[in-house]
């Protein structure tokens, strides 16, 4: 997503974090591979300039992709659409 600056993961793992800079909020999506259904769990979390820390969606997540890249894609695009809705 050529919006989101400083595009980078930061952690792999058990779980697979990525972090990118939008309008001056930090997003990051959370991810893990769930053997049970054979998909990508995600979550997101909206990081504000006063620390603060939102999670965009819920815990347990009901949020599932297919492959760990469409995780961070759809996780990116629910996140920079709330942003922009705002």
């Amino acid at each position: 997503m050529e919006e989101i600056e400083n595009l980078v993961q930061v952690e792999t793992g058990p779980r697979h974090v990525i972090q990118g800079t939008y309008q001056g909020v930090r997003i990051e999506v959370v991810a893990g591979y769930s053997i049970d259904t054979d998909e990508w769990l995600f979550h997101v979390r909206l990081h504000d300039n006063q620390g603060r820390a939102d999670r965009l969606t819920g815990c347990p997540t009901t949020h599932r992709a297919h492959g760990l890249q469409d995780a961070f894609d759809l996780g990116l695009e629910l996140a920079v659409s709330h942003l922009k809705s705002r």
